[in-house]
């Protein structure tokens, strides 16, 4: 039970430092998410050890140390809230950490290609995942507006913003519109590129691509951005109808 409560002891404070960097940002961490991950796995791990240990005990009649139960719930804290935050949907997700709803002619990364370090993912993206994209998401596509570009960008920004996203930089000659996103959960982030096609002079096309910094899974986090920010557009759509 020593080797066991040091262990435990061990991971939970390892697990609150590199959660409060990440959430601090006080410095950059390669392999950020294959670290959270470490930790997540290791700190459930020794909880279900510990947890399974000390019902053995309890059912032996022999004393259970109320201290070393309290270590090891905390150790279940980190992967119960993962699954939660992931959900059933995300732990199917398919091996990939860049979506786009124009999988031919995906908007650019132009903040992303600034700022990203050499350890961060590639900001070129992978043809060759397009299919597995397509299956997994089939309704990650483009959106048509019967609006003019010059609202439809407006609306956009506005939605981002909304949405708690940081708006980096925007173009409104090109239609072009840079965005960062973090998540709660460890700060993971994603370079967000939103693009605003004329169709015509009453008409548009918005275009998003949401791509995580660290690669890897992605757990369907850029997805359900994607969905979030249609969903926001179609909320301001209602609104405009209803004036």
């Amino acid at each position: 039970m020593k080797i066991l409560s040091f262990v435990g002891q061990a991971i939970l404070l390892v697990g609150v430092l590199v959660a409060l960097i990440f959430f601090m940002e006080l410095f950059h961490i390669p392999f950020k998410k294959n670290v959270a991950l470490s930790i997540i796995a290791a700190s459930g791990l020794v909880g279900v050890i510990g947890i399974t240990a000390l019902v053995r005990q309890f059912v032996r009649n022999c004393y259970v140390p109320k201290d070393l139960l309290l270590l090891m719930m905390l150790l279940l804290f980190w992967p119960v809230l993962f699954i939660y935050k992931v959900g059933a949907e995300g732990l199917m997700a398919p091996n990939m950490y860049d979506i786009s709803t124009d999988t031919r002619n995906p908007p650019a990364l132009i903040y992303g290609e600034a700022t990203r370090m050499s350890y961060d993912s590639s900001t070129v993206y992978r043809h060759d995942l397009v299919a597995e994209q397509l299956e997994a998401y089939p309704d990650i596509k483009s959106l048509h507006i019967a609006l003019p570009i010059r609202d439809v960008f407006a609306m956009a920004i506005y939605t981002a913003a909304k949405l708690g996203w940081s708006v980096r930089d925007w173009d409104s000659k090109t239609g072009h519109i840079d965005v960062v996103h973090k998540t709660n959960f460890f700060v993971f982030k994603a370079d967000i590129a939103i693009r605003v096609t004329p169709v015509g002079a009453d008409n548009s096309i918005i275009d998003v691509r949401s791509a995580s910094v660290t690669s890897g899974r992605d757990f369907g986090f850029n997805a359900r951005r994607i969905r979030a920010f249609f969903a926001g557009i179609n909320v301001e759509l209602k609104k405009r109808q209803k004036h």
